[in-house]
């Protein structure tokens, strides 16, 4: 299963980015200026650099990209403007590969019927294990409060009168499974290699419970999470690594996680 560590630490520090593990419960970034209890702010206190890149947001610096507070794993962190520009680049036409592990067990089919507001998904519990698997699909809001997402189907739906119906550049949002493993001490237990280039909020969560595997301890998308027998512990997604071109040198990177997130770095 899942190894996490409970503080933030750099995996691999460059002239141009960093690379740094982000624990679970931790926010990668701040809802408003002045938030201390995120990853950002880590990240500045020890390279300030970072916190004065022109980003996305003025208050989000040189943050390429976000992981839910619940997910652990890494985040990359652009230390000048320029790296920062090339990676936004690279990320917004698909180059900068992100990979997950997830451990998941079956769902129940009648937890994800649509009382709960998932549409059928287009594979059978059976077919989705063979791999490799691509699910596609736009989002919308969904639930009290809209704290959690949806698949929407492609079709009418789509029109212009559903304007909250989320889109990557006008595509649905893709998830890749590469592999899937069963494991050895607990064979219910699925663990999923999951690809995806551009994300959205709860993606990798949401698709995979629409398939019928929830991810163990999601307490949003699991139902066996909202009931006493719930399997406690963090949230068993880890963004394990990830691969994107130099800034500098144009030349192809990867760094990953080792199993017990102690090391890691460039392979």
């Amino acid at each position: 299963m899942m190894h996490t560590r409970d503080e933030p630490f750099v995996l691999s520090e460059t002239d141009s980015y960093l690379v740094i593990y982000k624990p679970p419960g931790l926010a990668t970034a701040p809802l408003k200026a002045g938030e201390q209890n995120n990853l950002l702010f880590w990240c500045i206190k020890r390279f300030p650099e970072v916190g004065v890149i022109s980003g996305k947001k003025p208050i989000e610096g040189g943050l390429l990209h976000r992981l839910d507070t619940d997910t652990n794993g890494l985040v990359l962190f652009a230390r000048t403007q320029a790296a920062y520009d090339s990676l936004l680049i690279q990320q917004d036409r698909g180059d900068f590969i992100k990979r997950y592990h997830a451990w998941c067990k079956r769902g129940k089919s009648e937890d994800f019927g649509p009382a709960s507001g998932f549409p059928p998904p287009p594979y059978t519990l059976d077919e989705a294990l063979q791999m490799p698997l691509t699910i596609s699909s736009p989002f919308r809001p969904y639930g009290p409060g809209r704290k959690q997402v949806r698949p929407v189907l492609l079709g009418p739906a789509l029109s212009g009168k559903h304007k909250e119906i989320a889109l990557d550049h006008e595509k649905p949002y893709i998830t890749i499974l590469r592999s899937v493993e069963r494991d050895d001490n607990n064979p219910s237990i699925y663990m999923f290699d999951v690809e995806i280039t551009r994300g959205f909020r709860h993606q990798i969560r949401c698709h995979l419970a629409w398939f019928g595997f929830p991810i163990i301890g999601d307490p949003l998308y699991n139902p066996q999470c909202r009931k006493e027998n719930c399997e406690r512990g963090p949230l068993a997604l880890q963004a394990w690594a990830f691969e994107f071109l130099d800034p500098l040198t144009g030349n192809p990177v990867r760094y990953e996680l080792s199993s017990s997130t102690e090391t890691g770095g460039m392979v």
